[in-house]
């Protein structure tokens, strides 16, 4: 059928060219020549049904006859061709808060079952070669793959380094590890074994709000030009950059849960399709200010406070760490004690130009503001106890992770994720330097812990020395 289609193509770029009084010679291997008329004395062109043309004076009831068959074809074409587009970029509308629309099958693939193709992060396509740093971007930061254009703002995959959109069009995107996570916040998740109606095992998301739902089957994964897992486990690409990392999600018949994977590693796509006003997914409940989704508790101060660390892309991960009055995280900071401003005195801090005269963080020495722009900011000591004074707090799970739970005096919930998992401590920074001359190493902290472990009011205040990496969660005003 293709070489039908060449045929004809070829055809009727000659009869084109025969009315500019030209003629054209195509050859197999792409070659050709033109030859004008006042020098060419006949044509002839076998092609289906023994169609012929013979020099000028059958030229009109030739191309008569060629244009029936064309149209033939055509007719002929439309009945057996399958609509592949329609067909391959069918989605489903789960009803999703963020009202994402899923695609039924993965890149590459034509049904649901099928596995599709095996693509790196940040690779447009397949490959033969799944070697161990085989990646385009191993061993790049966040801070490196933005500045080169691989990632937005919101560290998610742009149009050109995106595999869906490369492949399937401009309608269709990798999803972000925010949608991932949502997927499986929003959906009832089902293990299908092998015999279950769709001949591979894997997992069927089943929408809690309307009843719809789609399968994704476990492909397992491509690493060191080896399959791995293929038929018992699942891995998914999101567009959403961790550093040598990328968030994914994993399927499994014991569990279903947002990790991470190596750029390195093959893993197939699930796609979904752009929205009007695309952007990442956030709680019904949540607002955006300059990019970035905040909770109002209520607080007597009205201060919002966001629902996300610093570089983290969703409530579970920790974020970025930073030294006390430093916007550089740590991967791109020098990890020695004494970095920052440790061992300043509260007179030192202000001569420096880091605090203003009351200790707090000038706008230049402040994360938050740094990074997140606008009129986001460090939270002040004050903040941090306001929080702690007018909310219940209590642990809980996301995905299998265990976090903390902070509940405002309106029902709303703020999530703050553990990053000392052997004390259960949540510890972020605020802006406020710790005053007294005699403990001039230190910054005051907002931390939740369990109380199981150590005996002080979970409440009280608390303090870190500045040469500590911690995590930061902003906040802004009304």
């Amino acid at each position: 059928m293709k070489k039908l289609l060449m045929f004809f193509a070829m055809v009727m770029t000659s009869i084109t060219m025969m009315a500019q009084s030209q003629f054209y010679v195509i050859l197999k291997d792409g070659s050709g020549a033109s030859y004008p008329e006042s020098i060419v004395d006949s044509l002839t062109f076998d092609s289906l049904n023994g169609a012929r043309i013979y020099g000028f004076n059958d030229l009109a009831n030739s191309i008569a006859q060629l244009r029936k068959e064309v149209d033939s074809l055509k007719r002929i074409m439309s009945i057996l061709a399958v609509d592949t587009s329609s067909y391959i970029h069918e989605y489903v509308d789960l009803g999703l808060p963020s009202g994402t629309l899923w695609a039924t099958c993965n890149v590459g693939a034509k049904k649901p079952s099928d596995y599709g193709y095996y693509i790196c992060w940040g690779e447009t396509g397949p490959k033969s070669n799944y070697g161990q740093i085989s990646g385009r971007w191993n061993g790049e930061d966040r801070a490196s793959l933005r500045s080169k254009g691989v990632i937005d703002q919101y560290f998610n995959l742009t149009s050109q380094y995106d595999a869906a959109t490369v492949l399937w069009g401009e309608e269709w995107r990798t999803p972000t590890g925010e949608e991932l996570e949502e997927l499986v916040r929003y959906c009832r998740q089902d293990w299908v074994p092998e015999d279950g109606g769709y001949g591979v095992c894997g997992i069927k998301f089943t929408s809690i709000s309307n009843g719809k739902n789609i399968f994704i089957p476990c492909a397992g994964m491509k690493r060191n030009n080896e399959d791995v897992m293929v038929g018992s486990r699942g891995y998914y690409m999101s567009a959403t950059s961790e550093g040598s990392f990328a968030t994914d999600l994993y399927l499994s018949q014991e569990s279903v849960n947002i990790g991470s994977r190596s750029v390195n590693q093959g893993i197939p796509i699930r796609a979904v399709r752009k929205r009007a006003n695309d952007r990442p997914f956030v709680d019904p409940n949540d607002t955006i200010i300059n990019g970035h989704a905040y909770v109002d508790l209520g607080l007597p101060s009205g201060t919002l406070w966001a629902t996300l660390n610093i570089g983290a892309d969703s409530a579970q991960k920790v974020g970025n760490l930073y030294l006390w009055g430093l916007s550089i995280p740590k991967t791109e900071t020098p990890s020695a004690a004494g970095s920052g401003f440790y061992g300043q005195t509260l007179e030192e801090l202000i001569q420096n130009n880091a605090t203003d005269s009351n200790g707090t963080l000038l706008s230049n020495r402040d994360a938050a503001y740094e990074n997140w722009g606008g009129q986001w900011r460090m939270p002040t000591h004050e903040e941090c106890s306001e929080l702690m004074d007018n909310c219940s707090q209590d642990t809980t799970t996301i995905n299998g992770v265990r976090v903390w739970e902070i509940t405002g005096r309106n029902g709303k919930k703020l999530y703050f994720p553990i990053n000392d998992v052997d004390f259960g401590f949540s510890t972020c920074w605020s802006s406020s330097a710790f005053s007294d001359s005699n403990n001039n190493d230190y910054s005051y902290v907002l931390r939740f812990y369990d109380r199981m472990y150590l005996a002080a009011s979970t409440w009280a205040p608390h303090l870190e020395t500045r040469d500590k990496f911690l995590p930061i969660r902003p906040v802004v005003n009304r």
